[in-house]
């Protein structure tokens, strides 16, 4: 398969941050593969062409900290400081998704992303349904680096954590699982939660299997 884009200009950010005004994009099996001069495209080349005359074409935005199992959290959990945001409110909230409405919220969380630009994203899940999220990452054909959360000690939320034991082999079957799934477009990062819901133990454990 193979498409044109004719845009009126094409960011590249590359490394001159050069923006071309008179050339096309070339895509051919999903992989972009050239810039094409305006003035020598053959149109009769390609299976689609697509006409863009008054926009601008731009590179995929990149985010960087996305929690999509706390999508349908938004506006609910405002104003606190962070210990009591988590205790009050994220905890108790993300212990109480089931598989339903972590996709539910998922779902959302990326389709906001994919309509505002973004094509890569960084996410920390959360400790139970993770593979949830990994399908609905899958489906949405992006980019993304996403792990199981990891909690092994939690004094905010007690019933929020599971033991080292199973928190570092649960994370170590997706990693298995999932990274570079969808053709490598999917990635596993190990997530500890932070410091303080983290034993010293998970943490080192941790490190050690990211040399696996």
């Amino acid at each position: 398969m193979k498409i044109l884009i004719i845009p009126k200009q094409i960011v590249t950010v590359n490394i001159n941050d050069d923006i071309l005004r008179d050339y096309a994009l070339e895509i051919t099996d999903g992989i972009i593969t050239a810039f094409v001069e305006k003035n020598n495209i053959t149109q009769s080349e390609y299976d689609e062409v697509f006409r863009f005359d008054n926009q601008t074409l731009i590179p995929g935005f990149v985010q960087t900290h996305i929690h999509l199992c706390q999508t349908l959290f938004r506006g609910l959990a405002d104003d606190l400081e962070l210990l009591d945001w988590l205790q009050q409110r994220i905890f108790p909230y993300e212990n109480s998704h089931s598989a339903d409405s972590l996709r539910v919220s998922a779902k959302l969380g990326i389709h906001e992303l994919q309509t505002g630009g973004t094509t890569t994203l960084l996410d920390m899940g959360t400790i139970n349904h993770e593979e949830v999220i990994f399908e609905e990452l899958i489906n949405s054909g992006m980019r993304a680096i996403a792990g199981k959360c990891m909690v092994d000690q939690n004094e905010l939320l007690p019933r929020f954590k599971e033991s080292t034991k199973d928190s570092l082999n649960s994370s170590y079957q997706f990693a298995k699982e999932y990274h570079n799934a969808n053709g490598g477009r999917i990635k596993y990062g190990f997530a500890p939660r932070f410091v303080l819901s983290c034993t010293e133990n998970l943490l080192k454990e941790t490190a050690e299997m990211l040399n696996d």
